[in-house]
């Protein structure tokens, strides 16, 4: 209920079975654009999903998209005029560095202006390199945007998961420029 969804943009990076999407879909959501790296998980999985989900006829209608390809290829897919995604959906992205460097550009480019991009992973995935304190220090370290942990779940058996809230900072710039130039 904290989210607006009625009339909402919305990308789903990473989709795989695209529950997310649906779930937007079905809030209100204004049109929806599905990505997965692999087409076949978008013709074999979340396609289906959205037919068992009787969302077709908004597929049928061209209010959702399948996009497939690597982020750093996607944002010219999405570029058709539009001020930018009013929500952007992440989970079990950024397990490494390159990855959580190309879902950032992603967000970076496509975010509109009041929007919001919520990022889930696990804590810190181990072997391969990733966590969310590397990807919260990317997106801090660029003044334009904020980032807070919204949730967080701990079971005390299982990797920790958190959720990450991404905006545009709404800071005045002089703000922004005397903060920086703080810390410098």
């Amino acid at each position: 209920g904290e989210l607006e969804m009625e009339g909402a943009t919305v990308l789903e990076a990473g989709c795989g079975a695209g529950l997310p999407g649906v779930l937007a879909m079905t809030l209100g959501a204004q049109s929806c654009v599905m990505q997965d790296y692999n087409a076949a998980v978008l013709t074999e999985v979340t396609m289906p999903t959205f037919q068992l989900n009787g969302l077709w006829p908004q597929v049928e209608s061209g209010r959702v998209r399948f996009v497939s390809g690597d982020w750093s290829c996607v944002s010219a897919m999405l570029r058709t005029g539009n001020s930018g995604m009013d929500l952007i959906l992440s989970a079990e992205t950024i397990y490494n560095s390159e990855s959580a460097k190309r879902l950032w550009q992603l967000v970076r480019e496509n975010l509109s202006a009041r929007g919001v991009a919520l990022v889930a992973a696990k804590s810190y995935y181990f072997g391969v390199g990733g966590s969310v304190a590397e990807f919260k220090s990317m997106v801090t370290a660029d003044s334009q945007f904020e980032c807070r942990t919204v949730r967080v779940w701990e079971d005390g058996a299982s990797n920790r998961r958190e959720c990450l809230a991404i905006e545009r900072s709404r800071k005045p710039k002089d703000a922004v420029s005397d903060a920086a130039d703080r810390e410098s």
